[in-house]
């Protein structure tokens, strides 16, 4: 299985937005670029929020060496989402594609989403499982994936 850290793949979306630009526009939105400013910063705050919620937790923020997690962070962002981090690079990504607003733009926020869920999420929730056991279980029954 392929291993691409969700900050990497993050910056590969954006990136693949930025030179997928000169497509043609598909749909004219008024203040799309102030929309997209706003969920980027919306993002961001989303995205940066639980990282020092991590830190202050002594916690790995690392979404490759997930497994080197020893605490369980359900207060805060984490009573709304089990996945604030990939929930701020989604909206991220999101920014990005209202931004250059073209077909392949529309299609990276499905791309990101699919891959995360399938190839990090999923693999996370299993490692949580079997370290937290019925803690874990029991925050995942309260607390939705996303939001």
């Amino acid at each position: 299985m392929v291993k691409i850290p969700p900050p990497i793949l993050v910056f590969i979306l954006i990136t693949s937005n930025y030179f997928s630009q000169n497509q043609l526009e598909i749909i004219h939105l008024p203040y799309k670029y102030s929309i997209s400013v706003l969920i980027l910063l919306v993002g961001t705050l989303i995205l940066i929020s639980p990282v020092f919620k991590f830190i202050k937790s002594k916690t790995t923020v690392n979404p490759v060496k997930f497994k080197k997690v020893n605490k369980l962070v359900t207060s805060g962002i984490y009573k709304y989402s089990r996945n604030p981090m990939y929930l701020g690079m989604i909206l991220i990504i999101i920014s990005t594609s209202i931004y250059y607003l073209n077909y392949y733009s529309l299609v990276t926020p499905f791309i990101f989403y699919f891959w995360i869920n399938r190839f990090q999420i999923k693999r996370e929730e299993i490692f949580l499982t079997e370290k937290f056991g019925k803690e874990y279980l029991s925050y995942m029954s309260k607390t939705r994936r996303w939001i």
